[in-house]
């Protein structure tokens, strides 16, 4: 049997698919830990849901809090405020833009009730495990192990996005549009959270920089900070807009702008000292500051779709208007390892990893991507 991962989904009216409460059972802390200490984007979205005292173990992470932001518990459902049913226009939505009239496209699970479950198995035929009874490598431990990591690794690529990897069929991130490409995109054209992106408040900003810069001070690409700087501003002169931004690049990206901030630091005598932010050094998180907001890369990071192949993009993700919603009952949930049945034709025993989850915005206006930024040549 082939191992899987695979994503489900539902799309459904929400007038006859009305959620159930939902319990709070406790998730499993090994695997939790290993989703948000994996990856640099994890251990930020980590960093900012459960705070610096939970990155400093996997028990520390087990007890946390939620501190409210990015990580949610709910029942997997878009928090859209504002008067998205009105047929007027609402101070809400005043902001640079101007003002305009809302809508929503009721029903369909994009919108109020969308959700993702991750699932991961594996196998072990039972002759196997019988074999090494008296053997020195615990084979249910080692399967355990490499099962862990590749659910890990399909849990980054379900929030950054993927071409190819894990399975989006149908019900994936990419296919109802909650993967980070699509959530902060440059393609303006699809329904995302089930509010077409012809209106002008449901688009986030994205500015194209196809000049870096560089040259003198030691190649200082002030064309890249500039341009940066002006779709940022753009983003805070909205009415939702607060100055708390997570940056997350590719690694060209990121090393782009590690010129600027090493030209600055010799320049500005500091002696190989980089600025940074207290919060991230102290839980051990390697980054670069922008405008005062933390930049990290991820080598999982892709650029938006249809943006140049081979270029380099850094996303501007507002913390307050970002979130990954996890549904309670659901939440990393292992299944040990279960038997053969005597009726199976080929006995294995079988675990699997679930959870059941769903990236949003609560609105896209905030957010920016910087994109066909030049190939980095380092």
């Amino acid at each position: 049997m082939a191992e899987s991962n695979t994503f489900t989904g539902t799309i459904a009216s929400v007038r006859d698919t009305y959620q159930k409460l939902t319990s709070l059972d406790r998730w499993a802390i090994g695997v939790q830990w290993a989703c948000f200490n994996k990856s640099p984007f994890m251990k930020a979205v980590a960093l900012e849901g459960f705070g610096v005292d939970a990155m400093k173990s996997a028990d520390f992470f087990g007890a946390a809090t939620p501190t409210g932001r990015i990580i949610v518990y709910d029942s997997g459902k878009y928090g859209i405020r504002g008067a998205v049913f009105a047929t007027a226009p609402n101070p809400y939505f005043v902001g640079r833009l101007g003002t305009f009239t809302p809508e929503l496209i009721e029903g369909g699970d994009e919108f109020a009730y969308s959700w993702h479950r991750l699932v991961e198995t594996t196998f072990i035929p039972d002759v196997d495990v019988d074999d090494n009874r008296a053997g020195l490598i615990d084979i249910k431990a080692q399967k355990m192990e490499g099962m862990k990591q590749k659910y890990v690794e399909g849990f980054n690529y379900a929030i950054l996005g993927h071409s190819s990897a894990p399975d989006y069929s149908t019900m994936g991130p990419r296919a109802v549009y909650s993967d980070l490409p699509n959530l902060i995109s440059v393609t303006q054209t699809r329904t995302v959270g089930a509010i077409p992106t012809t209106n002008s408040f449901w688009q986030n900003g994205h500015k194209a920089i196809t000049s870096i810069g560089g040259g003198g001070e030691m190649d200082r690409p002030l064309v890249l900070r500039r341009s940066m700087m002006k779709a940022k501003n753009d983003r805070l002169a909205l009415a939702e807009t607060t100055d708390d931004y997570l940056f997350v690049a590719t690694q060209g990206g990121h090393q782009l702008y590690d010129r600027l901030m090493y030209a600055d630091m010799i320049r500005g005598g500091r002696g190989g000292a980089f600025v940074r932010n207290a919060k991230y050094d102290s839980a051990g998180i390697k980054h670069h500051l922008f405008d005062g907001d933390p930049m990290v890369w991820d080598g999982g990071v892709t650029v938006p779709y249809t943006c140049t192949a081979g270029t380099e993009c850094i996303y501007g993700i507002n913390i307050p208007n970002f979130f990954i919603s996890l549904r309670t009952e659901e939440n990393f949930k292992v299944s040990e390892w279960e038997p053969p049945r005597e009726h199976d034709v080929q006995k294995t025993y079988v675990s699997s990893i679930k959870t059941r989850f769903t990236p949003g915005v609560i609105s896209r206006r905030p957010h920016f991507v910087c994109y066909n930024i030049p190939a980095c040549a380092d």
